[in-house]
C-alpha cells in the first residue's frame, strides 16, 4: 500500500515538474553529437542547425563529431549523457533503420533513441573516380565480372545505407567486387579521387562539386526519379534496377527515448521553426542538400518501420552477416 502511494506521489510530481522543465529549457549549452567526421553531410546539417539554434534559443550550441563503429561511438556518447534534452544526435536515419539490422549491440537502438525531426532529405548517387573506364552502370558490372576483385566499393561502415547499396551492386556483379568500409565521407572521397578505391554510393550534396569539376563521374541516382541537383544523371528506377532504389532516408535529430515528452515536444517544435524558414532551406539548397519532409513523430516512426522491413529483406536475400559492435 505504501509503495503504491509512493508511486502515485512520484508520478504526480513528474506530471507537475515536466511542463515546468520544458518551459525552462534550454538554460544551458546544447551538444549536437555527429556520428561522422567533419566535412560530411551530417556534419554540415548539424552546423547549419547549430547556427539557427544559437539565434533562436540564445544558448551556446556545440557540434561534437564522434565517428566510428557504424554510429555506435556516437550512440554510446548519447547514452552516457543525461536524458534532459541537452544532448542530441544529428545523423542519418539509417542509424535507426539500416545499421541495427547488421550491427549487433547490447542495446536496442529503436527503443533507446527517438527520431524527433528530419532536417534534410538524403539521396545517394553511385560515383567513380574520373579515370575509371566504364561510363554506364551496365559497363561497371561487366568490367567487374571481367576483372574480378579489381573493383573496390567504399562505404561508411557496416550496416550504413552506402554499405547496403554496395552489397546489392556487388551481388549484381556476381560478387566480383570488394567492399571497403570507412568512417565517413571525407576519407572516402580522398581515396576515391586518389584511385585507392573505384566506386562509392555517396550523398548527392557531397559529390556535386567534384562531379562538376570533373574529378568524379556519376552513374545513377538511388531513386525512382532524378535529383534536382544532378538533372543529367539517370535514376536507378529509370535504368530498370529497382533493387537499387531504397526507401526514403534523411538526416535528422535523435534524443534518448527517456527524455521527458514535454521536452521532446519542445525540441520538435524548435526544429519545425528552423526547417520551415526560408534562410535554412536556402542554406540547404546552396549546399546541394534536399529539403526535409514535414513529418510528425508518428510519421517518422512509420517511415522507419517501412524502411527497416525493406532493408531486412535485402539483408536476408544477400545473407549479410551480423557484425559485433
Amino acid at each position: 500500500m505504501k509503495l503504491r502511494l509512493f508511486a502515485i506521489v512520484v508520478l504526480s510530481w513528474l506530471a507537475a515538474v515536466s511542463p515546468a522543465l520544458a518551459q525552462q529549457w534550454p538554460d544551458k549549452p546544447i551538444r549536437l553529437i555527429v556520428p561522422a567526421p567533419a566535412g560530411g553531410v551530417s556534419d554540415l546539417v548539424a552546423r547549419l542547425l547549430a547556427e539557427q539554434l544559437r539565434t533562436n534559443l540564445g544558448q551556446t550550441v556545440l557540434v561534437d563529431n564522434k565517428p566510428g563503429g557504424s554510429a555506435v561511438v556516437a550512440e554510446r556518447a548519447m547514452m552516457a549523457a543525461p536524458a534532459d534534452g541537452y544532448t542530441w544526435m544529428v545523423g542519418p536515419s539509417s542509424v535507426m533503420s539500416d545499421i541495427p539490422l547488421t550491427v549487433k549491440t547490447p542495446y536496442d537502438v529503436l527503443k533507446t533513441f527517438t527520431y524527433v525531426a528530419e532536417a534534410s532529405s538524403m539521396i545517394h548517387v553511385l560515383v567513380a573516380n574520373a579515370g575509371f573506364s566504364p561510363n554506364k552502370v551496365d559497363e561497371v558490372l561487366d568490367y567487374a565480372r571481367r576483372n574480378p576483385r579489381s573493383v573496390s566499393v567504399a562505404n561508411h561502415g557496416s550496416g550504413t545505407r552506402s554499405n547496403l547499396l554496395g552489397e546489392v551492386l556487388r551481388e549484381k556483379s556476381g560478387n566480383a567486387m570488394l567492399i571497403v568500409p570507412y568512417k565517413g565521407s571525407a576519407p572516402i572521397l580522398v581515396d576515391l579521387m586518389g584511385n585507392q578505391v573505384q566506386l562509392t554510393f555517396e550523398v548527392v550534396s557531397n559529390v556535386v562539386p567534384h562531379i562538376r569539376s570533373g574529378k568524379l563521374k556519376a552513374y545513377a541516382v538511388v531513386s525512382s526519379t532524378r535529383s534536382q541537383h544532378l538533372p543529367d544523371v539517370p535514376s536507378f528506377g529509370e535504368l530498370g534496377l529497382p533493387d537499387l532504389v531504397l526507401p526514403h532516408a534523411g538526416v535528422g535529430v535523435f534524443v534518448l527515448s527517456s527524455t521527458p515528452k514535454p521536452i521532446v515536444d519542445r525540441i520538435q517544435s524548435e526544429m519545425a521553426k528552423i526547417v520551415g524558414t526560408a534562410k535554412f532551406r536556402e542554406a540547404l539548397a546552396a549546399q546541394g542538400l534536399d529539403l526535409p519532409r514535414d513529418a510528425s513523430l508518428d510519421q517518422l516512426r512509420q517511415t522507419l518501420a517501412a524502411t527497416t522491413a525493406h532493408n531486412r529483406a535485402i539483408i536476408d536475400k544477400l545473407q549479410l552477416k551480423i557484425s559485433p559492435e
